[in-house]
């Protein structure tokens, strides 16, 4: 039996695996942080369950630690570190025989999906048209440049609910405005897979804009569509990264005084798909991209006026 260390049983399992570049990043970042607990000259097999524990105990919050890591996120530590260990095991890599990262989660409290309200959306439309007029009357370059690329971009996000990895991998070609629909790319997908998704009425004038301006700036077919570097000329990189929408979503958050992010939007059209009458959990879910309907089913909150008159109704005894 081999006794191989962190680095190279990561290496290991991302080329069996067949992992992204992106969750490579993910478990890199997590063994990172286990090695600087463990000391850097720590191997695998010398991990005990009870080393997990202690340090568990030494970076979860508590009120006497304000600063350690939330119940989820030790949850989402032990989830790779476990995969990781699997994987050792099963393939002789590890001197060990039992993985000590199995049953060492922990409930962690819950609490509502971060999201928006319908008056903060519609201020967020507000500050990118005055944007937009300010840009057309005047010739220059708003605090958002160009403030229509960003608004199709944010209307995207709220018609769509789409995650920002599959919007950045969207390309020229996934468009069809004959049809009224685009190709979302199984590359950028969160569960591997490619889906077909309607354009909504709102959102078809912003497309329709985005690809009148894709064609006239020479766009091919497998172009990064969402990539402003495209449109501006204060934007200089050849194609559009998660940087660059997570810092106009923190532009759009300082001018709206709202915490905006893609993440957000998704969560208010997911809550808005289940509080609907006609809701509709398996096209919520097929919207969502979800690869388990349990995921969807979060989305449904409690109705308060729903629970009075249930309890309003109750015959006095």
């Amino acid at each position: 039996m081999n006794d191989v260390s962190f680095l190279e049983l990561l290496s290991r399992y991302a080329a069996d695996k067949h992992l992204r570049p992106k969750s490579v990043s993910t478990y890199t970042a997590v063994v990172r942080l286990f090695r600087r607990y463990l000391g850097h000259e720590a191997y695998p097999s010398m991990v005990t369950r009870q080393m997990v524990i202690d340090w568990r105990v030494s970076i979860i919050r508590t009120k006497d630690k304000p600063d350690g890591i939330t119940e989820s996120s030790w949850n989402n530590y032990v989830r790779h570190l476990k995969a990781l260990y699997s994987f050792g095991i099963k393939h002789g890599l590890i001197a060990c025989s039992q993985n000590p990262f199995i049953d060492v989660s922990v409930k962690q409290p819950k609490v509502p999906k971060k999201s928006l309200q319908p008056l903060q959306i519609r201020y967020a439309r507000e500050v990118l048209e005055v944007c937009r007029r300010y840009e057309h009357c005047y010739d220059e370059r708003s605090k958002i440049h160009p403030a229509w690329f960003w608004q199709t971009l944010m209307e995207a996000f709220f018609y769509t609910g789409i995650r920002l990895n599959q919007l950045l991998h969207i390309e020229a070609g996934d468009i069809n405005l004959k049809k009224r629909v685009f190709r979302t790319s199984a590359v950028g997908s969160k569960t591997h897979s490619e889906s077909i998704m309607p354009i909504p009425d709102g959102l078809y004038p912003y497309m329709r804009q985005l690809i009148v301006a894709a064609h006239n700036s020479g766009f091919k077919r497998e172009d990064q569509l969402f990539n402003v570097n495209r449109f501006s000329q204060r934007h200089k990189r050849t194609t559009m990264d998660t940087w660059q929408v997570e810092r106009f979503f923190q532009v759009l958050s300082e001018l709206t005084g709202y915490k905006m992010s893609p993440h957000r939007f998704r969560h208010f059209l997911g809550t808005d798909l289940m509080d609907s009458p006609e809701r509709n959990i398996h096209i919520t879910q097929n919207i969502l991209n979800h690869s388990d309907i349990r995921t969807t089913m979060e989305y449904i909150h409690p109705d308060v006026e729903a629970m009075r008159r249930a309890l309003n109704k109750r015959v006095p005894v």
